[in-house]
């Protein structure tokens, strides 16, 4: 098979749908020798660059792939095109289309500022142009499939379900504490993981802190993930349990899960959830919210309580916190749960929906 990949932003997304990516396309490598590869980019300079990525990623990848330039995506050859980033951006009008379409939430009124609301329009014609047009859709759990069907209108059959995996993270490698060190850390500490966008509700995990604080439990809080946003700030300039330690490394986010007292993830919404298998599979227990695609990642072995109650949130902290007991049986709970889940069963589920796209083009 010849395969297409819309890589835009591959070179520039260092986690979440990027880490989808570079997670599948050694697997697909490894899974059919006659697999080939023409990737597209958006700018001339990025050619030679991803070559040189892509031989970090699989030794066999460089001499099977081809990087072009995405204005020649329509005149493809290819077999199959795959658009990983949610949207069919540069169609290939005569070819079967597949795209990933990891949850709506850019569509959807989870954020009532008015620029949002803009973005909000933008977002659902894409959405709805990228569905009219696909020969199927992958996503990334049952919840994502059942918001696709329910604001687009899709038909359930067109969507394949591909959950995602975190055994690509070394949690047997060796410490790297640079983060705490910095932050001047050397006891017990919650940590969380992601956007700082409104649908992570970082609010109610604030007002959770505050509440614990109040309590005399003075455990801190360690934030991974991009630049703080206005409400962090604020927040920052009077909360001395917060420390904001922007992007790490994986090996600094695995000693962060394997010493946390617990991750807290108390999203409204989220199409998957992946730091919940993250922090299981390195031995962290895992609080989340009990909406979304969280309880159906958690699979019964994290502690869920109501996105929008921070009292409910901060006494599961203090149980955590306080009874060892429970901590190591959340341990051993997320331990064996993470196992069920590798990226090697999303590649096979994958290719298996790139070859009934192929036949049915053919068809």
């Amino acid at each position: 098979m010849h395969l297409a990949i819309e890589a835009i932003k591959l070179l520039h997304e260092r986690r979440g749908i990027g880490r989808y990516v570079r997670n599948l396309l050694p697997q697909f490598v490894e899974r059919d020798p006659s697999l080939r590869f023409t990737m597209y980019v958006r700018r001339d300079g990025d050619i030679a660059r991803l070559q040189a990525h892509l031989a970090t990623l699989h030794n066999a990848l460089p001499a099977r792939t081809t990087v072009a330039h995405v204005r020649e995506l329509p005149r493809t050859e290819a077999d199959v095109v795959w658009y990983p980033w949610n949207f069919i951006t540069v169609a290939a009008p005569h070819r079967p289309m597949v795209v990933t379409m990891h949850d709506v939430a850019p569509m959807l009124q989870l954020d009532h500022r008015w620029w949002k609301w803009l973005k909000r329009v933008r977002f659902t014609r894409r959405y709805r142009h990228t569905m009219q047009r696909a020969t199927a859709v992958l996503t990334v759990s049952e919840f994502s499939k059942g918001e696709i069907v329910r604001t687009l209108g899709a038909n359930a059959s067109r969507i394949t379900v591909t959950p995602l995996a975190a055994d690509d993270l070394d949690v047997q490698g060796a410490d790297a504490p640079r983060p705490l060190e910095q932050a001047g850390i050397t006891g017990p500490f919650f940590m969380t993981v992601g956007g700082q966008e409104g649908r992570k509700n970082l609010r109610t995990l604030y007002a959770a802190m505050n509440a614990l604080s109040a309590k005399g439990l003075r455990i801190p809080l360690v934030q991974c993930g991009p630049g703080m946003s206005s409400n962090t700030r604020s927040v920052a300039g009077h909360a001395p349990w917060l420390h904001h330690v922007g992007f790490v490394s994986d090996a600094e986010l695995v000693t962060l899960y394997r010493r946390a007292v617990a991750l807290v993830l108390p999203s409204r919404y989220e199409g998957f959830g992946l730091p919940v298998l993250e922090a299981m599979r390195a031995g962290c227990p895992v609080i989340c919210a009990n909406s979304s695609a969280l309880p159906e990642v958690a699979g019964g072995a994290a502690l869920l309580c109501p996105w929008e109650d921070p009292a409910a949130l901060a006494d599961q902290m203090m149980r955590l916190a306080n009874d060892p007991a429970l901590r190591a049986a959340q341990v051993a709970a997320g331990i064996a749960h993470a196992s069920r889940f590798s990226w090697s069963r999303v590649a096979d589920q994958t290719l298996e929906c790139f070859a009934r796209a192929r036949r049915a083009r053919v068809a």
